[in-house]
């Protein structure tokens, strides 16, 4: 019985932090779909690959991270972004968790305390590789 109970209360979704991701790729930062990012510190963008989307931020000259959109939480819901353009945090429409851009550590009221899914980023000069 006692088992079965403890079974019940570990098994919730709380802060068990497996965040599901998905394939980043490449991203020509030279085309038009992608300018807003080149070199731009500041400049996000969000495309449409990895589980609900990849938050793409340039941190600095020829500095990305990028985030997947999930929140790890929910899990299932994707996030927005407080700007579709120059974003400093990703905010959960479900549980109202937030999480800052720079690493993807939940500012505070967030109710979990798992950071985004991060991918690796490598940029030539050109193309940007996520993974």
């Amino acid at each position: 019985m006692c088992l079965s109970l403890l079974l019940m209360v570990c098994g919730c979704r709380g802060d068990q932090c497996r965040t599901p991701f998905g394939e980043g790729g490449d991203l020509d930062l030279l085309q038009p779909d992608f300018m807003n990012l080149y070199n731009n510190p500041g400049g996000t963008l969000v495309i449409n690959r990895g589980y609900r989307g990849i938050l793409v931020h340039c941190s600095g000259l020829s500095e990305y991270v990028a985030f997947d959109c999930v929140c790890p939480y929910c899990r299932e819901v994707g996030m927005t972004p407080d700007s579709p353009t120059h974003a400093v945090m990703l905010t959960c429409p479900e549980c109202g968790s937030r999480f800052e851009l720079f690493f993807g550590n939940p500012l505070e009221g967030a109710v979990t305390s798992c950071m985004l899914y991060q991918y690796n980023t490598f940029f030539d000069g050109r193309i940007l590789s996520i993974y």
